[in-house]
């Protein structure tokens, strides 16, 4: 069994790096004699990193002689459907669904978080080769409002879970974290950790996260940015580390997926705006807040009954103490977190029985 995966990979987004560990990861559990070849934006790099085959994404021959003598097309999961970062983006994403469809190979969408989707071709796009994928799976219910309201209407769609609830580190990547979160927090105070990104429409945020951040510190917290897409975030988390009147860390090194959540799993709270940030918090039962840039980081904090911090410093800071002093939130993530475990799993299950299916010719 073959299984060719599509998605942002390659590129040191730790998310994105996550969701490939996570999915083939979970399948090769459920079925030991899959092999997979991904479509990567730098194929050496995926392959020392997963220990993966993978090929060069827009080499047009390779992509199509992987997809001919493959058994199934993953495609994603992620946020490979939308137009908000560019106009080339999901043009190419539905290509390769595309591609493999004229191969007559079986396409699965692997709980995808769908849209923003606002360009009129965009929508062309999705309604005309959405409409013909075998499955789709979305990791929230507003992806299934976009793809309605776009007017895809003809595959089962299940809502199952991001992928990375699945993804389980080995006990020498908590080791390895513990040991540089002492070195880099070396006091006795509980940890904050802080995933920025550098977004426009946000412009401003700063100098009032500096201030909700210096006063955790004086409350005898200490501070950490986690740049999640190294090193893209090292900037904007230097300019908010610049801001702050009292001493923070910043990890200026690249960690593994693995890492960053065996990281994230030794804190207090983190405070993201990368979505993975607060998904690696989730799987970890950790506390999180979410700095809203974007649908899809409202949409996983409504799973949880949260709220975007929003406002001045000061409602921001009381919205962190409130959450830090609520005695029940804990074993609210912690029972959400295993739903959501069970069903990201579910999506291997689904995957691999359509791939299954398809083999046997039914």
């Amino acid at each position: 069994m073959k299984i060719a995966l599509s998605g942002y990979y390659g590129f040191d987004n730790a998310g994105d790096e996550a969701l490939l560990s996570a999915i083939t990861s979970t399948i090769k559990k459920l079925e030991p004699s899959a092999s997979f070849v991904v479509l990567s934006g730098y194929p050496g790099k995926t392959a020392r990193l997963h220990g993966l085959r993978a090929v060069n994404r827009i080499n047009p021959w390779s992509v199509s002689r992987e997809l001919r003598s493959s058994d199934l097309l993953i495609s994603g999961g992620g946020s490979l459907f939308q137009d908000v970062t560019g106009p080339r983006s999901l043009p190419y994403y539905i290509s390769i669904v595309a591609l493999a469809l004229w191969l007559k190979k079986p396409v699965i969408f692997y709980a995808q978080g769908v849209g923003p989707i606002n360009r009129r071709f965009s929508k062309f796009l999705m309604r005309r080769v959405a409409n013909r994928v075998d499955m789709i799976t979305l990791r929230d219910e507003d992806s299934v409002q976009v793809l309605q309201q776009i007017g895809v209407t003809r595959p089962p769609v299940r809502v199952t879970a991001d992928p990375v609830f699945s993804l389980e580190p080995k006990d020498n990547d908590y080791e390895a974290m513990r040991r540089l979160l002492r070195e880099h927090c070396p006091g006795k105070g509980r940890v904050v950790g802080v995933s920025v990104r550098q977004w426009a429409a946000l412009e401003g945020y700063q100098p009032e996260l500096a201030q909700v951040l210096d006063k955790l510190v004086r409350e005898g917290y200490q501070v950490i940015f986690i740049p999640m897409d190294y090193p893209a975030d090292v900037e904007e988390s230097m300019r908010v580390v610049s801001l702050m009147e009292e001493p923070a860390a910043l990890i200026d090194s690249y960690l593994t997926s693995h890492q960053h959540v065996a990281l994230i799993s030794h804190l207090q709270l983190m405070i993201g705006m990368r979505l993975h940030a607060l998904i690696f918090a989730a799987s970890q039962e950790i506390l999180f807040q979410g700095i809203s840039y974007d649908p899809k980081v409202d949409s996983f904090l409504r799973q949880f009954g949260e709220k975007p911090l929003t406002g001045n410093a000061g409602q921001m800071t009381a919205q962190i103490r409130s959450l830090l002093a609520d005695t029940g939130v804990q074993e609210k993530i912690r029972r959400k977190a295993r739903e959501l475990r069970t069903r990201a799993e579910e999506t291997a299950h689904l995957a691999l029985a359509l791939c299954r299916t398809r083999r046997q010719g039914y």
